[in-house]
This record gives structure tokens, sequence and C-alpha cells, in this order.
């Protein structure tokens, strides 16, 4: 089998242009477009540089909506105007080339620029040569369908304020830190009498450009440590703020009283350094979002129906009583009553249950189902934020908080308790040798001890974790998720679309040997059904036989099976047409009868992503597995091999997951929740650690702590065992920054810390904890492939 010259996928229709090999006509055709508009170099750049191109049905006529317009653009002056797309197809260097060379498909496109690590591009176009609409069908065409959503409308502006702020604050306080270094020179050397009368004046412009590293730096770590102080709670930014006020508080006693040149560059060094520490804790993990809400799974626009006429609508403009079309594959938006169409609605994001529920004429459809089958008309009943999904999601106790307190805090406190005693200590005995000295003596302890090894040992080592994991595609909120997700004892599974695989079953045929022109008539008749479970027996067979029969009398009744006539044979395909046979309770299964006579079943079964059996095995020997779905007991048996019925829990509603997990922390067992879908929100919110599984992990997915592609989650095993070695790696840290801290001691309690030693200890505990925790984990991850 070849593979795809486009996206090295192998091919299973070979598709034969070019003298070249493509495995669909989505790969060819922006083979053929690049080509066109000689961009073939982009195929010499990587072995692999496409992705595998679906044609999309998807429709951006909502993009010509001046409200939506003004909502994506982020400038527009004249006919000149900027969008920033998420492209979650983004992977490599081609993707780069082929993005920054956009103007050579249309000259409409002025400027591309792509940031690759939040997997966006910033378009500048020229709005008289190429809509918003039109730029959108070109990215789409060429395999980068633009992430568009409600929520993510309002939020990128707001993302890019937050991270300016914190460059602009790491400049300015960058920037002091090496003039002051610089003015403190003639101090470090010990230079002859002729500087000592600028030493005075080189004191005094430390003084003032350490101002700007107090207000604009140092205030984060003082603020943070003042909140954490009202909730009585001592987190690891109070004893920063000790040593920051003993060492500004002391610098600048020595320079207005003028004895000594102060500890001003250990001061800006030490939040220079801890500012990176926060830059890069926020880096590795600022490209996904994970407070997503029902609006990121909610189209942008609907199609309304004007006296029988499709309009294009933004959705916030939906109002009740109006009729909407929605076509297969779309979202229902809100409340509705079927008005005409034959409804079969996938609610498995919702309620969990991966039947489809066959609707009839006047029956209510709840928001979030989506339609398998033709085109509905629809009349609201309600609008978007008043329908059943919305509250659903804006349940308080889906937004419960869990106090979390971290292992560096648990540290802090005793860290700070102890420090203080020591001053107390030294303070005391001092007094007796030297009352003279004893300030002196405390504000070197408070200096020399300030925990800015420690501090920054959790973020570079955790921070690390965050990068490494967001390599293999599992996605971590923030540091903290860390810690719990080492100490977990319980692992509670969604089962629909989690441990399962909702577009794919296992069929086996169980009956009489048929003749070759039989399967025919079956998939031919399976063929003119959209229940899935027709659809998976036509989709089966069609591997083995390509030929289309006319069926006469096509009926199907909902609840029952589907009939038709093929060549004077009457066909029935369904339930047992007698009861009076038992079946295994975790089997699926649908009849074939030909002129009332049984030629047998097939059977369905859910099939199991790869390697989950063996996940749930090899899990079983060190955690409490539990496994929670909103379906049917059909799996029961099955999954039974491998957990304690106790454990098995099915027709689950939201609700009832959240208060299951809430049950086990209520014993005292720490829980880590795997879900999918909205119906999981409030457990992942709940639990110790919230997964959201994810096809695409850029598409919409719960509110979690991590978000995981679902191919990496029978490598779950892995990841607990590496989030606990880095538990390992920060307290190694501590202790190796402990012993700097020894060091320093000495020469604080015996009145011998001098700037100069200062400057030395300081950044070089700070670089060595930084050099450490980075060499300790990526020789782990090496090992651990």
């Amino acid at each position: 089998m070849q593979s795809c010259y486009h996206c090295d996928s192998n091919c299973e229709d070979e598709i034969l242009f070019n003298e070249k090999v493509f495995c669909c006509n989505g790969c060819k055709t922006v083979y053929e477009i690049l080509s066109e508009a000689e961009l073939s170099n982009y195929y010499e750049m990587n072995e692999r540089p496409g992705s595998k191109v679906e044609f999309s049905s998807n429709s951006y006529e909502y993009l010509d909506l001046d409200e939506i317009k003004g909502k994506l653009l982020i400038f527009e002056e004249g006919t000149t105007s900027r969008v920033q797309f998420t492209l979650p197809q983004i992977h490599c260097s081609s993707c780069l080339w082929l993005l920054e060379n956009l103007n050579k498909l249309h000259n409409g496109v002025l400027v591309c620029q792509v940031n690759f690590v939040s997997k966006e591009a910033s378009i500048l176009f020229d709005s008289s040569k190429l809509t918003l609409r039109e730029l959108a069908e070109l990215l789409d065409k060429i395999g980068y369908q633009p992430d568009i959503s409600l929520e993510e409308t309002g939020k990128k502006q707001q993302k890019v304020k937050k991270d300016r702020k914190l460059i602009l604050r790491i400049g300015l306080v960058g920037f002091c830190f090496g003039n002051i270094m610089l003015l403190s020179f003639p101090e470090y050397l010990g230079l002859d009498e002729s500087f000592l009368k600028f030493q005075t004046t080189f004191n005094w412009l430390n003084l003032v450009l350490s101002i700007p590293v107090l207000l604009g730096g140092a205030g984060i770590f003082l603020r943070s440590a003042i909140k954490s102080l009202a909730y009585q709670k001592i987190n690891i930014d109070v004893p920063i703020s000790l040593g920051i006020v003993a060492l500004f508080g002391r610098s600048i006693f020595e320079v207005i009283t003028n004895t000594g040149a102060g500890y001003f560059d250990s001061f800006a060094g030490l939040i220079f350094f801890l500012l990176i520490g926060r830059w890069f804790q926020q880096k590795t993990y600022a490209a996904i979002n994970f407070e997503r809400d029902y609006k990121s799974y909610f189209p942008i626009s609907v199609t309304k129906l004007n006296d029988d006429k499709p309009e294009v609508l933004a959705l916030n403009e939906l109002k009740s009583g109006d009729q909407l079309l929605v076509r297969n594959g779309e979202l229902i938006p809100a409340d509705a009553v079927l008005i005409s169409g034959d409804a079969r609605i996938d609610y498995s994001f919702v309620s969990g249950e991966s039947e489809l529920v066959k609707k009839e004429l006047g029956d209510k459809l709840y928001a979030g189902g989506r339609q398998n089958g033709g085109v509905l008309v629809l009349k609201t009943l309600s609008e978007v934020d008043n329908s059943y999904l919305t509250r659903l999601w804006n349940n308080p106790i889906f937004h419960q908080k869990k106090p979390r307190e971290s292992f560096a805090d648990v540290v802090s406190k005793y860290f700070t308790i102890t420090i203080i005693t020591i001053s107390l200590l030294a303070a005391i005995i001092w007094y007796q040798i030297d009352p003279s000295r004893v300030a002196f003596i405390v504000t070197s302890i408070l200096i020399v001890v300030c925990p800015c090894a420690i501090a920054l040992a959790v973020p570079f080592t955790q921070g690390n974790v965050i990068r490494l994991f967001g390599n293999k595609a599992v996605y971590i909120r923030s540091n903290d998720v860390i810690d719990p997700t080492g100490e977990v004892t319980d692992i509670v599974f969604d089962k629909t679309g989690t441990l399962t695989n909702n577009s794919s079953h296992n069929i086996k045929w169980e009956g009489q040997i048929l003749e070759h022109h039989d399967w025919e008539n079956i998939a031919s008749i399976c063929g003119q059904s959209t229940h899935h479970l027709s659809r998976s027996i036509y989709n089966h067979l069609t591997q083995y036989t390509a030929k289309v029969i006319e069926v006469e009398n096509f009926n199907e009744i909902a609840g029952k099976g589907i009939f038709g006539v093929i060549e004077n044979d009457n066909w029935y395909i369904g339930k047992k047409q007698s009861e009076n046979l038992g079946l295994q309770r975790d089997l699926t299964t649908v009849y074939v009868y030909k002129n009332d006579i049984e030629l047998g079943y097939y059977t369905f079964q859910n099939e199991y992503r790869k390697g989950a059996e063996n996940l749930l095995t090899t899990l079983k020997s060190e955690f409490n597995i539990h496994v929670l779905s909103g379906d049917n007991d059909a799996e029961a048996i099955r999954l039974g091999q491998f957990i304690d019925d106790d454990n098995l829990l099915f027709n689950q509603t939201p609700e009832g997951k959240l208060n299951y997990v809430k049950g086990l922390q209520d014993a005292g067992k720490k829980v880590m929740m795997i879900g999918d879908g909205l119906n999981d929100a409030g457990a992942l919110k709940q639990a110790d650690v919230g997964i959201a599984v994810a096809e695409n992990i850029h598409a919409f997915s719960p509110s979690s702590d991590i978000i995981m592609d679902v191919k990496k989650i029978s490598e779950l095993k892995t990841y607990i065992n590496f989030a606990r070695y880095s538990k390992r790696v920060v307290i190694i840290s501590y202790a190796f920054s402990i012993l700097y801290n020894i060091a320093g001691l000495f020469f604080a309690l015996s009145g011998q810390l001098t700037p100069l030693v200062a400057a030395i200890l300081m950044p070089l505990s700070s670089i060595s904890t930084v050099l450490l925790v980075t060499f300790l984990t990526q020789l782990r991850a090496k090992k651990l492939k």
C-alpha cells in the first residue's frame, strides 16, 4: 500500500495525478492549488508536511454578517483589515512557510504572520479584493480549517494583553538589573580611592533604578503574600516577600545613612529570575484553552427560515418561535419542536447515551443534540441562553472550586517558620554579644535564605514537565495540577467516547452461510435507512460488495425495524420477531428475516479504543478503577472482566457522576476523572484531577485540568508516574538549595555577609537549581521515551 504524497497516510483508494499518488481528492486538490501557485517547495521542506484533507461541509456565510465580522476583526481601517484565526492543523515548518506565503495564493492577502506555539495566524488583508468569508474558505480549501467559536471571539485580545504585560515587566526589570550590576562593579572589584568619590552617586542611582523593580516586578509577589496572609495561609510568596522587604529595606538604610552600597543588585536579580520563572510556567500551557463552556460547542450562526426562504443569522439573534433549518451533522442550538423531517438525534455529548434517539413530528428536541440524517425544520421554544444545555452548564454544582494546597505551599509554610525561628534565635544571641549588630544580623539572615532557589524549583521543574507532556499531546492547565496527578488513588472513567469509539462497532454475523446476492440484498436495504445500526451494517457489507440493488416498498418503523422487497422476496431487518429467546445483555442484536424465515443476526459491541482494555488491566493493580456511563448496561459483562461490579454504574446523569466523585473524596480518596462530554463537566470540575479527552484538542471539550489527545489514553500510567517523579525532582532541588542556604547562613550568623557574597550566592543558587531540575526531568523523559 503506497503513501499519500501530501499527507503520508496509507492510500486505500489510490488516486493518481501528475505521476503522484494521493489518498483522497482533498489531498489531490491541495496539491493542484499549490502547484498552480508555484508553491511546490512546500513538499520539499519536511518529509510529511500535509495533514489529511477532508472536504469540509462548513459554510462560512456567517462571516458576511457585520456583527460577526466586528467580533473577529482586530483591526479595520478603510479596505485594510486584520483577523487572527486559530488553525489547529499547523504542525511543522512547511505549514509556516505555506501560510506566510498565502499572498501567492490570493493577492488580497497582504501579510500572514504565524504563531507556531498557539497555532494562530494573524492575517492582514485587503477587504476590497478578499472578504473575510473568502479568506476562511481559502484556508479551508488548502487544509487549514479555521477554528471559530462564540467563546473564542472575545478572548484573543484579552490573552494578548496579558502576555504582553508580563513581557514588559521582565523587560523593565531586566533593564534595571543590568544597569544596577554595571554601577556595582566598583564595589565588587574594590577599586582604589580615586573611584570612591563616585560611589555615593552610584549608590543613589541604584536606589532610583530599584524603584521600578519594586513597583513593576516585586509588587506581584508582595500582593500575593498579603492576600495569602489575609486568608490565614502561607504560600511560597510569603518567604519570598520577607526576603524582598529585607533586601530593599536594608539597602535603602545603607544608602541613606551612607554606611554601605546596599544589595540592590541581588534584589533586582531575584525579581528578574522569579519573573522569568513565571513567564516560563505561563508559556508552557498558553496554547490551549482549558476554560471552555457550551459556547465553544455551539455554531456562530444558524439558518433561519423567513417565508420558507433560508437566511443566515447570528446565533445570539435567535428568538423563541423562529423556524430553523438543521442539516445532517449540524447542532440543535436551542430547545425546539420538530415540524418536519426524519429526526435521529445524537445526544451522546450531552447525556452520554450512545444510541441515536428517533423523534416524531411534534416532539421536543433539546439543545446540544446533533442531527444524523436528512434536513429538519424546527420551531424554537426558547432562546439559546434559556435552553436545556445552557441550564445544564450553568448549574452551580458544575462550577464548584476544589481547594488545593500545593507541595510548594506546604514547604513554604515550614520554611517561613524556620527562617523566623533562626532570626529570633540569632537576635537573642547577638543581643548578648553586640546589641548594635542585631538588626544587621537579622536582615542578613532574611536576605541570604530568601527562597529564590526554592521558588524557581517548582515553576522550572513543573514547567518543563508541562512542556514535555505537551510534546506528546497531553496539555496541563498549570503547575498545581501535577502534584495531585501523582497522588491519585481512584480513577473514574466515562465510557461513551472515552473508553469506546462512538464512530464504529465490532460487528459479527451469527447464522446461516448466505449466498453473495443475499449479502447484496441486505446491504441494499440497510443503505436505505438512516438508523446508525443499519448504516453500520451497510458500511460493513460494502467492504465486500459494491453492487446496489433496487428496493421496492421500503418502510422503516421506529423502534422495530426496516422492511423491503427485492426480486419478490420480503426482507425484514430489526428486532427479533419472537422474544422467547433471551439474549446476552452485553450485546446489541439485529435480526435478519427473508420471507419470515430467520437467517441469523448481527451482534454489535462498542469498539474500545486501542489499548483501552490493556490500560484497565494495568491500572487495576495500582488504582481503584470506576466506570460511570450515561449509557445502558450493555457493556457490563465485558467491563466486569476488569472492574468490580460495585464500581460499574450505568444510566448516570451529569449530577449523578458529580455526586459519585464527591462521595469518593468524602471517603478520603484522591480522584482522577476522565471524560469527554458535557455530561462529564461537573465530575471533571469536582475531581482532584479532571482530564478531558478529545479527538481534536483544539475543538470543544469540557473545562478541565488536563486536555489529552484520546490516542494517548493508553499511556495514562506513564504520565502519572512521570508526574510522581517530578515531585521527587522538586524535593531533590529543595535539598540542593538548602545546602546553599546553610552556606549563606554561615556568613549571615557570623556577621560577614557583604554585597559581594550576596551577589555571588543568590544568582548561583538560582541558576544551579534551574540547571539541576532541567537535567533531571530531561533525563527521566528520555528514559521513558
